[in-house]
């Protein structure tokens, strides 16, 4: 199994799953991207100092067999502090690649003169935009920079010309603050629910319990993607002797309630035991014969013998 990021991932290079998270996450429920529309991109771009640089999940938005833009996905699960810095790496790497790609095929057919022969770069030529969005999954708020700008520091001098300094916005989508989960498909509802109350176990309880339907047959990618981005351990053995493809998540949370609370109880009662017989052993040594009857029958004696020898 991979990291959390890249299980998260894989598990969006789904073409429906994609186009739900750009269309709830980036164009506000509006459905402006087709999963028939996509078409999978290389996640490697070339610096332009060598090397290259890997995106977590990139596809290529056409229709009818027209380049519109460029989608991409960055996952992140820890805060990060330069991610308008990151991200504008990330995408001014991807249009270098294009205009890369632009000047080789003008190169090849010797079609430009003049200025636009020195640039290999005609005044026609267009590159395809590029929209990223930043899928935050971390339990703590973010509370890094959302632009370029939040990361300058800009003397009072300036102040008034700090419109002159170019900026750069990251599209944010974080998972803990989603209002309307019922916008996003089951898969993605399920995911993104399990992740926004998996502190709270309460709310996890009641999702689910209102959400009962789907959380019956949960397919198996959905339960290990949840496995590896919220680190259900638990939920490892259903997985295992899963037979039909799906999981009850339903019955593998109320199993794991039961066990977490037979382990409590087990947990209490041998605490319970080693208490008692820590007081009986220091009543015996303090030769208080009458006493350790007494605090076998009398809870609230006992209570009080605990404190006086301070057992905890």
């Amino acid at each position: 199994m991979g990291t959390p990021d890249t299980s998260l991932g894989s598990y969006l290079k789904d073409p429906k799953r994609f186009a739900d998270v750009f269309n709830q996450g980036v164009f506000q429920g509006e459905i402006k991207i087709l999963p028939e529309e996509l078409k999978e991109l290389d996640s490697v771009s070339k610096q332009s100092r060598g090397g290259n640089r890997a995106r977590d999940l990139v596809k290529q938005y056409m229709y009818e067999d027209t380049k519109l833009s460029i989608l991409a996905i960055e996952n992140q699960n820890n805060i990060q502090y330069f991610m308008p810095l990151k991200n504008m790496l990330y995408d001014s790497d991807f249009y270098n690649d294009q205009r890369k790609t632009i000047s080789k095929t003008h190169k090849e057919t010797k079609d430009l003169k003049g200025d636009e022969y020195i640039s290999s770069f005609s005044k026609n030529d267009k590159l395809s935009p590029i929209i990223t969005l930043v899928i935050y999954y971390g339990d703590k708020e973010w509370n890094a920079p959302k632009e370029l700008h939040e990361m300058l520091e800009v003397s009072p001098k300036l102040a008034p010309f700090k419109g002159l300094i170019q900026n750069y916005k990251i599209n944010l989508l974080e998972v803990s603050k989603i209002d309307n989960l019922d916008a996003y498909s089951d898969d993605m509802k399920v995911l993104f629910g399990f992740i926004k109350y998996q502190r709270d176990k309460e709310k996890l309880q009641q999702f689910i319990s209102k959400n009962k339907e789907i959380f019956s047959c949960v397919p198996l990618e959905t339960c290990s993607t949840i496995e590896a981005v919220t680190n259900t351990k638990e939920i490892r053995k259903y997985m295992e002797k899963n037979e039909n493809g799906v999981i009850n998540v339903c019955q593998a949370i109320e199993d794991m309630k039961k066990s977490s609370e037979a382990k409590g109880r087990a947990i209490g009662e041998k605490r319970g035991e080693t208490r008692l017989s820590t007081l009986m052993n220091r009543l015996f040594e303090d030769e208080r014969m009458n006493d350790v009857k007494k605090a076998i029958n009398d809870s609230k004696f006992r209570k009080n013998l605990y404190q006086e020898y301070g057992i905890k």
